[in-house]
């Protein structure tokens, strides 16, 4: 048994690092510089029933860029027709075929269909982004800064708030990725991989994409941008992960509920074993109590939450319930391996269980 100093050690090691990431990753992510660019672009918008989503982002984003593609899969709600009307190409997936998920098919889909366009560098965006003024810019600025570096670009858009206490409990998504891994100190170092994409914005340089097909790779992942950063990291592919809010953002849930039932369709995926999930879901529930009487704790947490809500965006007021905010985290994973057990659903589809 740990005695209570080596836990009050411990507690403090942890927030120390959880501190020490969120504000250096604050301070070191990149963000665009606006440097003139001529990277010609190609956004690619996977989309199943997302007519309502696209008429908020398409009209924005079609004057930034040179192509937009839309893969309608299987929509019953007009998606094709919308995204016609407001400028994009259209392409429709064919039946979903057996081991693929719904959005690995898509992405794939738009890949070969943007073959026959001449952009050279690829981005592929969630239908409920919402791109800024500035994002075509911003986005050529970043090429011609790293292009040399990094074939790849991820990074965190400004997350909008949905209705009631929506952000307070998802906070804890952006959060446990801002606070943990050490992406600004990995960039500056240029010394290790950060093992990551965030499947809502990544930018590809269109020959370094058709090299590794990583939706093909990844075609059964419901979490396939958690596999496909690590696929990238075996391949020694490197990829740049950047503070995205100044130019686009997006509203991943309406409400509560939807968010709960969202994120648990994906916690599992995180560690992807069921001893993983149990283990991560039991740490960060401590981890949100540990704060309880330990003046550095307390002090740590706030300051890494406060980085961490600078960096996306959002309430100010989710700082104060970020203890609840990691503590659903936890419940959260073990809700994600009941999902994973029975079988996640997701866009009216069934995988495993």
């Amino acid at each position: 048994m740990l005695s209570f100093r080596r836990v009050d050690v411990l507690i403090w090691v942890v927030w120390s690092y959880l501190a020490i990431v969120s504000v250096t990753n604050w301070v070191l992510m990149p963000r665009p510089k606006r440097l003139p660019g001529t990277a010609r672009l190609a956004v690619l918008i996977p989309a199943r029933n997302e007519a309502a989503n696209l008429r908020l982002l398409l009209p924005n984003l079609i004057r930034q860029v040179e192509e937009v593609w839309v893969c309608d899969d299987s929509s019953d709600d007009g998606t094709a027709d919308v995204a016609r009307e407001l400028g994009a190409r259209v392409v429709v997936a064919a039946p979903l075929p057996e081991g693929w998920t719904g959005k690995n098919h898509a992405c794939d889909t738009l890949a070969w269909a943007a073959e026959a366009g001449d952009a050279d560098w690829w981005v592929f965006l969630d239908a409920d982004t919402r791109p800024g003024p500035e994002f075509g810019a911003s986005l050529r600025s970043l090429i011609a800064e790293f292009e040399d570096r990094y074939p790849v670009v991820t990074g965190f858009p400004k997350m909008l708030p949905g209705r009631g206490l929506e952000p307070g409990y998802l906070f804890w998504v952006p959060w446990l990725l801002l606070a943990t891994i050490p992406f600004g100190v990995v960039h500056r170092s240029r010394r290790s991989h950060v093992r990551f994409t965030n499947g809502q914005f990544v930018l590809w340089r269109a020959e370094r994409y058709r090299q590794v097909r990583p939706h093909a790779a990844m075609r059964g992942e419901v979490l396939e941008d958690v596999q496909v950063g690590r696929m990238l990291a075996r391949l020694g592919v490197p990829v740049l992960v950047v503070q995205a809010a100044s130019f686009l953002s997006v509203r991943m849930y309406d409400d509560l509920p939807s968010a709960i039932r969202g994120m648990s369709k994906n916690a599992y995926w995180v560690t992807g074993s069921a001893i993983g999930a149990v283990v991560l879901g039991a740490f960060l529930v401590l981890l949100a109590a540990s704060w309880l009487g330990n003046v550095w704790a307390l002090t740590a947490l706030l300051v890494s939450v406060w980085a961490v809500r600078q960096m996306v965006g959002m309430p100010w007021w989710v700082v104060l319930l970020s203890p609840v905010s990691i503590a659903a985290a936890g419940l959260t994973q073990w809700l994600g391996l009941v999902a994973a057990k029975r079988g996640v659903v997701w866009k009216d589809r069934r995988y495993g269980g």
